[in-house]
C-alpha cells in the first residue's frame, strides 16, 4: 500500500505501479484502463522525448470499481489509521 501523502489539494496521486499493486494486477492492465479511459488518470507534462507518464487520483481508482464491497471505504479507515501506527511504532 503506498503511503499516505498529504496534498495541498487533498488529492492522492498514485502510479500506475502502486495501482496495479492495489488491486493486484499488473501495471499493464493499469495502462490498458487508462487507454481505454476505465480509471481516471492525469497524463504529466513529457520533456525531452521521454515516454508518457500517468498519476491516478487514488479516490478516482476506488470510485470507478463496480461490485456489493466498499473499498474505498475500507482503504480510506486504512489510511486514516495509517500515521497513529507510525507514531506508536517509532514511540
Amino acid at each position: 500500500m503506498p503511503a499516505h501523502i498529504p496534498t495541498q489539494l487533498g488529492v492522492q496521486l498514485i502510479t500506475a505501479a502502486e495501482a496495479a499493486e492495489i488491486l493486484h494486477v499488473t501495471p499493464r492492465t493499469i495502462h490498458g484502463w487508462i487507454s481505454e479511459g476505465t480509471i481516471p488518470y492525469v497524463e504529466l507534462p513529457r520533456g525531452g522525448g521521454s515516454k508518457r507518464s500517468y498519476r491516478i487520483p487514488l479516490q478516482g481508482l476506488l470510485n470507478s470499481l463496480s461490485g456489493n464491497y466498499d473499498l474505498a471505504g475500507e482503504v480510506e479507515a486504512l489510511l486514516a489509521q495509517e500515521p497513529a501506527e507510525t507514531s506508536n511504532a517509532n514511540g
